[in-house]
């Protein structure tokens, strides 16, 4: 009998369909594996009702934090106030706190552990709950990647997490609060700043745009004073130089280098005093309202020191376009004004239309009543006139342009002129006592703006 040129083919076809019957009877009889055991939670616990916390590292004196309404204090081994974030980082630390495995349920001598004398013990106290929680921590696991631990409530030891080591094991400066002002920037009314660099002083208006009333009377840039504002909000000290000197003298807060005091809008004051540097560039400093000395970063006296040219109005005026609901405009001798109306679209959404108002009355374009506000803000100062001649020297006594913006109730007009002599372009912002050097050829931009309107 003859064999077909194929039979090996269809002998390897027929073996493994026969493997796959064999793998699809056998196989589905077994049973699917069980899932993990999920870890146990070391403590329940509802965090609200947290009261008090003690942690007890080996060797140290321990720490008390205590709950004081919504804040919370330290207490040991100094009174302070304590880092609310800090301790709400603790507690979810402890909230979250897992049992990675069971190493026995009888152990023979806790001292084979280092839980005999536990390296840390952590105790928190809750409120209608007699019997505090306590967690006592050992020694590393021989692989360095566990922890030895331990309850009261069992004998048996069990390891958690070699990563929890640095959340549990706290020393007192990491959960005092170094918050040295406790201000907010929208809270500030006022700033007086004294230094090597010369004295100057802030207010801020109701509209919330900031200008100087000392050494004179001139515009503040908005988002430069915000960010000092942000830096005296976020000053954190690096460290305790002394919580009670009895002499100033040694940490240069005798005679501090600088100050500076803010007025709130509650009527209090507060002023931080800086003083003498130390070998790593940082820097003594003191709050008026505690006699702690305290080391802080170099970045706000880096700051300070630029003087009071780096928060000056470097534009003609900061403005932004949506808060502008009107403005007048005089130029060549005419006077002309315009205003803002809001409607809603077939969509609902706010749309805003302009019309000139006076002498006649006419709907303008958008788009080029929007350019020619945004054009004002795009006019650099090139040069500050601090001591101005008299107003023909710059042109001023006969302004090619002079516009007055309007704003929603509560902010008040903002003016500015602008005039060309002698080739230069000059400008001035109503109640700012300086003269304004600015670029020329910005300066024709915004006359040409309005003058198309």
């Amino acid at each position: 009998m003859t064999r077909s040129p194929f039979w090996k083919t269809y002998l390897a076809l027929a073996v493994a369909a026969g493997l796959g019957s064999y793998i699809y009877f056998v196989e589905r009889k077994r049973p699917e594996p069980t899932s993990e055991k999920p870890k146990e939670k070391v403590f329940t616990f509802d965090r609200a009702k947290v009261n008090a916390i003690t942690l007890a590292p080996q060797g140290s004196d321990p720490i008390r934090l205590v709950k004081e309404k919504d804040a919370w204090r330290m207490t040991a081994p100094s009174d302070v106030a304590a880092d609310s974030s800090q301790v709400d980082s603790l507690l979810s630390s402890l909230e979250s706190l897992e049992s990675e495995e069971v190493v026995t349920e009888s152990p023979g001598a806790l001292g084979d552990y280092g839980l005999d004398k536990p390296k840390s013990t952590v105790t928190l106290g809750l409120e209608g709950v007699k019997d505090p929680l306590v967690l006592a921590v050992g020694e590393k696991t021989p692989d360095g990647g566990a922890l030895y631990a331990k309850t009261p409530a069992r004998a048996r030891v069990f390891t958690i997490a070699s990563y929890l080591e640095s959340s549990l094991e706290k020393k007192p400066f990491d959960l005092r609060d170094r918050d040295l002002l406790h201000v907010k920037r929208d809270a500030v009314r006022s700033l007086e700043v004294t230094g090597p660099e010369g004295a100057y002083a802030l207010a801020r208006s109701a509209g919330g745009d900031w200008a100087f009333t000392r050494p004179l009377a001139t515009q503040a840039g908005r988002w430069s004073v915000d960010g000092l504002l942000g830096s005296l909000e976020s000053l954190r000290m690096d460290s305790v130089s002394d919580e009670s000197p009895k002499d100033l003298k040694p940490y240069g807060l005798d005679k501090p280098t600088r100050t500076v005091a803010l007025g709130l809008g509650d009527g209090t004051r507060k002023t931080i005093e800086i003083g003498a540097a130390t070998a790593d560039k940082k820097y003594h400093a003191r709050v008026s309202d505690r006699p702690m000395v305290a080391l802080i970063p170099p970045a706000l006296s880096d700051e300070l020191a630029k003087g009071m040219g780096e928060l000056r109005s470097k534009r003609l005026l900061e403005v932004a376009t949506y808060d502008v609901t009107g403005f007048d405009v005089e130029l060549g001798g005419t006077r002309k004004s315009y205003a803002r109306s809001s409607s809603k679209d077939k969509d609902g959404l706010e749309v805003s239309k302009w019309k000139r108002t006076a002498p006649d009355a006419k709907d303008l374009d958008t788009a080029k009543v929007q350019d020619a506000l945004f054009a004002i803000g795009g006019v650099d100062v090139s040069e500050f006139v601090d001591q101005p001649a008299a107003p023909a020297t710059y042109g001023l006594d006969q302004p090619a342009l002079k516009v007055t913006l309007k704003f929603d109730a509560g902010k008040p007009f903002v003016s500015f002129e602008v005039a060309d002599k002698d080739g230069a372009s000059y400008a001035r912002r109503a109640s700012d006592a300086a003269v304004l050097k600015v670029d020329p050829k910005k300066a024709a931009d915004v006359v040409k703006a309005f003058k198309e309107l």
